[in-house]
């Protein structure tokens, strides 16, 4: 089994009873876009025990985002210095989140250690809280694509929220969902039912055992952080990679990037998320696979896939820097610490 050992990153503090979820939209502007869903993820949230607390710009839309990259990053730190705020949850992603990143003071995200939530194109925001600011922040669900969804947010990953967001066992071994889907309902067009289901459980590609710390992302966000200083040093990195609507041969490009890198030679092991809209390539194959397998090659670490934590439903909730013991060949991932600094009380829960 490799281990790895890194600098601890510090814990954000546990969400407390009565604290809100501060509603920022650093990417796309999805509240403005598709108001309906919008609507109806607040309600969710409210109705689970949440309140919420809105940035200025939450529901605004300037053409390209909710507001200009500055003005976004000002009110991630209002949202860090309201008393209300208890945390931080993303609306959605899109593509432009890496453009705020020289605007945010990340050492008041440090000081102020709020959990900030998020995936996709967040990915740029969740790893440079690490890279730059030594603190954990969470691979999980956004406001608009999970607690949106037709009927309420999947049990899953509500489960797999609370339970990463509490200071709870130190170890706790994920369970992979029964069903999972990647159909498209476009958002307040057809979004008016629940999802079809199937099933298919996680696969081990690669066999072994690995300990290290937890690097979950969308690929092609990462991709827009080579070469920056938002990029985590990723020694004993339990890379978490997920690829939405790519065929095999973009996967590719992406794993040979990290390899040509030199980075995929200092990672532990390696996690692929579960392909939503997958494709062919160019030439027809569909075999992602083989890919995986060839770009890995010998290095001798092992590879878990089909994990629920990317673009498809449900989701499970990862802890950016938490520490984690995969063991592919038993198709196991299984987090080694709390992710959040103990509290008195529990993480809010809905009122019966």
């Amino acid at each position: 089994m490799v281990t790895a050992n890194r600098k601890d990153p510090r814990l954000p503090h546990a969400i407390a009873p009565g604290a809100a979820l501060g509603i920022w939209t650093p990417s796309a502007p999805a509240p403005a876009l598709f108001p309906r869903r919008f609507g109806r993820a607040v309600d969710a949230l409210r109705f689970e025990g949440f309140p919420v607390v809105f940035a200025d710009s939450a529901r605004g839309n300037v053409g390209i985002g909710a507001d200009y990259p500055a003005a976004l990053a000002t009110d991630l730190h209002k949202l860090l210095t309201d008393e209300r705020v208890g945390a931080v949850l993303c609306t959605t992603g899109g593509y432009t989140s890496s453009a705020v990143l020289a605007h945010i003071d990340w050492a008041l995200v440090r000081e102020a250690a709020k959990p900030i939530i998020g995936y996709s194109d967040i990915t740029s925001v969740l790893w440079a809280v690490l890279s730059q600011s030594e603190l954990i922040s969470f691979h999980g669900p956004m406001l608009i694509s999970e607690w949106g969804e037709w009927g309420g947010p999947w049990s899953y990953t509500l489960d797999s929220f609370r339970r990463a967001l509490s200071p709870g066992p130190v170890s706790a071994t994920l369970a992979e969902p029964d069903r999972w889907t990647d159909e498209t309902l476009w958002w307040d067009k057809e979004d008016t039912r629940r999802r079809t289901t199937q099933t298919g459980g996680w696969r081990c590609l690669i066999p072994g055992k690995a300990q290290g710390w937890l690097l979950p992302g969308c690929a092609a966000t990462a991709a827009h952080l080579f070469g920056t200083p938002y990029l985590p040093d990723v020694e004993g990195a339990l890379l978490c990679l997920e690829f939405a609507d790519m065929g095999p041969d973009q996967v590719w490009a992406h794993l040979v990037q990290w390899a040509d890198s030199g980075r995929l030679d200092r990672v532990s092991g390696l996690v692929v998320g579960r392909h939503s809209g997958p494709r062919a390539a160019a030439g027809g194959s569909r075999d992602f696979d083989a890919v995986v397998r060839d770009v890995v090659g010998n290095r001798g670490f092992p590879v878990l896939a089909d994990v629920d934590f990317g673009h498809t439903e449900p989701m499970v909730t990862l802890p950016v820097g938490g520490r984690a013991l995969l063991d592919a060949t038993a198709r196991r991932l299984t987090l080694l610490e709390p992710a959040t600094s103990p509290i008195t009380s529990p993480l809010i829960r809905r009122t019966p």
